[in-house]
Protein backbone atom coordinates (compact mmCIF):
# COMPACT_ATOMS: atom_id res chain seq x y z
CA UNK A 1 0.00 0.00 0.00
CA UNK A 2 2.82 2.43 0.76
CA UNK A 3 3.92 2.67 -2.86
CA UNK A 4 0.41 3.24 -4.25
CA UNK A 5 -0.16 6.62 -5.86
CA UNK A 6 -3.92 6.58 -5.19
CA UNK A 7 -6.91 4.36 -4.51
CA UNK A 8 -10.60 4.70 -5.33
CA UNK A 9 -13.82 3.58 -3.70
CA UNK A 10 -17.25 3.44 -5.31
CA UNK A 11 -20.17 4.41 -3.08
CA UNK A 12 -22.84 7.04 -2.71
CA UNK A 13 -22.76 10.68 -1.64
CA UNK A 14 -24.79 13.34 0.07
CA UNK A 15 -24.02 16.85 -1.06
CA UNK A 16 -26.06 19.33 0.99
CA UNK A 17 -29.62 18.03 0.42
CA UNK A 18 -28.89 15.92 -2.69
CA UNK A 19 -28.37 12.24 -2.04
CA UNK A 20 -26.91 9.80 -4.57
CA UNK A 21 -27.00 6.11 -3.73
CA UNK A 22 -24.41 3.44 -4.51
CA UNK A 23 -22.80 3.29 -7.15
CA UNK A 24 -23.16 6.91 -8.25
CA UNK A 25 -20.17 8.41 -6.42
CA UNK A 26 -16.45 7.75 -6.40
CA UNK A 27 -13.92 8.82 -3.80
CA UNK A 28 -10.33 8.88 -5.02
CA UNK A 29 -7.62 9.32 -2.41
CA UNK A 30 -4.20 10.78 -3.22
CA UNK A 31 -1.50 11.59 -0.70
CA UNK A 32 -2.10 15.33 -1.15
CA UNK A 33 -5.84 15.51 -1.95
CA UNK A 34 -9.22 13.78 -1.98
CA UNK A 35 -11.44 13.82 -5.05
CA UNK A 36 -15.18 13.15 -4.86
CA UNK A 37 -16.95 12.61 -8.16
CA UNK A 38 -20.74 12.73 -8.01
CA UNK A 39 -22.69 15.00 -10.36
CA UNK A 40 -19.64 17.29 -10.19
CA UNK A 41 -15.97 16.90 -9.31
CA UNK A 42 -14.84 18.15 -5.91
CA UNK A 43 -11.10 18.15 -5.22
CA UNK A 44 -10.05 18.77 -1.63
CA UNK A 45 -6.34 19.57 -1.24
CA UNK A 46 -5.11 18.18 2.08
CA UNK A 47 -4.60 21.68 3.48
CA UNK A 48 -8.31 22.47 2.86
CA UNK A 49 -9.60 19.44 4.76
CA UNK A 50 -10.65 20.50 8.26
CA UNK A 51 -11.59 16.98 9.36
CA UNK A 52 -12.69 13.57 8.15
CA UNK A 53 -15.33 12.06 10.40
CA UNK A 54 -17.48 8.95 10.47
CA UNK A 55 -21.08 9.95 9.77
CA UNK A 56 -24.07 7.74 10.53
CA UNK A 57 -27.14 7.93 8.34
CA UNK A 58 -30.41 6.16 8.96
CA UNK A 59 -29.33 2.97 7.18
CA UNK A 60 -25.77 3.75 6.17
CA UNK A 61 -22.35 4.90 7.31
CA UNK A 62 -20.24 7.47 5.55
CA UNK A 63 -17.22 9.71 5.65
CA UNK A 64 -18.04 13.37 6.25
CA UNK A 65 -15.55 15.69 4.60
CA UNK A 66 -15.42 18.97 6.50
CA UNK A 67 -13.50 21.50 4.47
CA UNK A 68 -12.80 25.19 4.02
CA UNK A 69 -13.25 25.51 0.25
CA UNK A 70 -15.69 28.47 0.01
CA UNK A 71 -17.06 27.56 -3.43
CA UNK A 72 -18.00 23.96 -2.48
CA UNK A 73 -21.19 22.80 -0.75
CA UNK A 74 -20.86 22.92 3.01
CA UNK A 75 -22.18 19.42 3.81
CA UNK A 76 -20.49 16.51 2.02
CA UNK A 77 -20.62 12.82 2.93
CA UNK A 78 -19.28 9.86 0.97
CA UNK A 79 -21.40 6.76 1.68
CA UNK A 80 -19.39 3.54 1.88
CA UNK A 81 -20.44 -0.02 1.11
CA UNK A 82 -21.18 -1.64 4.45
CA UNK A 83 -20.85 -5.28 3.49
CA UNK A 84 -17.90 -5.28 1.12
CA UNK A 85 -15.23 -7.53 2.65
CA UNK A 86 -16.52 -6.82 6.13
CA UNK A 87 -16.96 -3.26 7.27
CA UNK A 88 -16.60 -0.85 4.36
CA UNK A 89 -15.98 2.09 6.66
CA UNK A 90 -13.20 0.35 8.60
CA UNK A 91 -11.49 -0.57 5.35
CA UNK A 92 -11.80 3.01 4.03
CA UNK A 93 -10.48 4.41 7.33
CA UNK A 94 -7.42 2.12 7.23
CA UNK A 95 -6.68 3.06 3.63
CA UNK A 96 -7.03 6.79 4.34
CA UNK A 97 -4.73 6.52 7.36
CA UNK A 98 -2.15 4.68 5.23
CA UNK A 99 -2.17 7.76 2.97
CA UNK A 100 -1.58 10.07 5.93
CA UNK A 101 -5.14 11.21 6.72
CA UNK A 102 -6.67 11.25 10.20
CA UNK A 103 -10.21 9.89 10.44
CA UNK A 104 -12.29 10.51 13.56
CA UNK A 105 -14.91 7.96 14.57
Amino acid sequence: MEDEEYFSNIGGARINMMNATFPYAELTVFRDALRLTCVADYVFPKENIVSLTRYRGLLSVGLQIQHNVPTYPEFIVFWVQLFRWGSGFSMLKRRLEAFGYEVKV
